[in-house]
C-alpha cells in the first residue's frame, strides 16, 4: 500500500522514544576519565562530553575510542571527535527554588528543540531536571563535580526506564545525533 503523505501542518514525527544520557566529567587525569567512561558506558550512557580544558585531549579522545563505543564530543576542535547535528542542542539550568518555573523552563526549551536537547541542572535542579526533562521527552545530561559519575548516570537509566524512555543504544542515539 503506497504511503499517503501527511496533510500541511503535521507535526514531524517523534523523536527515537528513548533518552540519550550525556555524560560531562570535569577535566581530570586520565585514567579517572577512562574508568569513569567505562562504568557510564555500562550503566546506560552513549555519550561522553568532553571539558575543553582536558589535559592531552587529543590522547584522551584516542583512548577512549579503544576502550568504549561511546559518541565522543567537545567544544574544542580536535581530531577523531564525533560532530553532532546542528539542531541538537545542549542546555545547562541554573539552580532555583521556584520548582513550577524551573518545570515550565524544561517543557519550553525541550518544545525550541524539536531535532532534540541534552538538558543538566545544576545544585539541587539536578534531579527536578532530570524527572522534568524525561516528561518533556528531552534527553538528559550527567555533569557534576563528584567522582562517581557512574553512578547518576545509572539513577539516570534508572528514571528513564521507569518513565518509559530507556537509554538510545548507540545506533539510535547517532542517528539522534547525526554522527556516522
Amino acid at each position: 500500500m503506497p504511503e499517503v503523505p501527511a496533510p500541511p501542518g503535521t507535526p514531524a514525527p517523534p523523536a527515537p522514544a528513548g533518552t540519550l544520557i550525556t555524560v560531562a566529567p570535569a577535566a581530570g587525569p586520565i585514567g579517572h576519565l577512562l574508568r569513569t567512561a567505562i562504568d557510564a558506558e555500562q550503566v546506560g550512557a552513549t555519550r561522553l562530553h568532553l571539558p575543553a580544558d582536558q589535559l592531552d585531549l587529543d590522547v584522551a579522545v584516542s583512548a577512549l575510542r579503544e576502550q568504549t563505543t561511546l559518541i565522543v564530543t567537545c567544544d574544542a576542535h580536535v581530531a577523531g571527535l564525533d560532530v553532532i547535528g546542528t539542531d541538537f542542542a545542549d542546555v545547562d539550568l541554573e539552580q532555583t527554588t521556584d520548582l513550577p518555573a524551573l518545570v515550565a523552563e524544561v517543557a519550553r526549551v525541550v518544545a525550541m528543540h524539536p531535532a532534540g536537547v541534552s538538558i543538566c541542572g545544576a545544585g539541587p535542579a539536578a534531579l527536578p531536571v532530570l524527572l522534568a526533562t524525561l516528561a518533556a521527552g528531552g534527553h538528559v545530561r550527567v555533569a557534576a563535580a563528584v567522582k562517581d559519575h557512574a553512578a547518576l548516570v545509572a539513577r539516570a537509566s534508572g528514571l528513564a526506564r521507569i518513565a518509559g524512555r530507556a537509554p538510545l543504544d548507540s545506533a539510535a542515539a547517532r542517528r539522534l545525533l547525526g554522527t556516522p
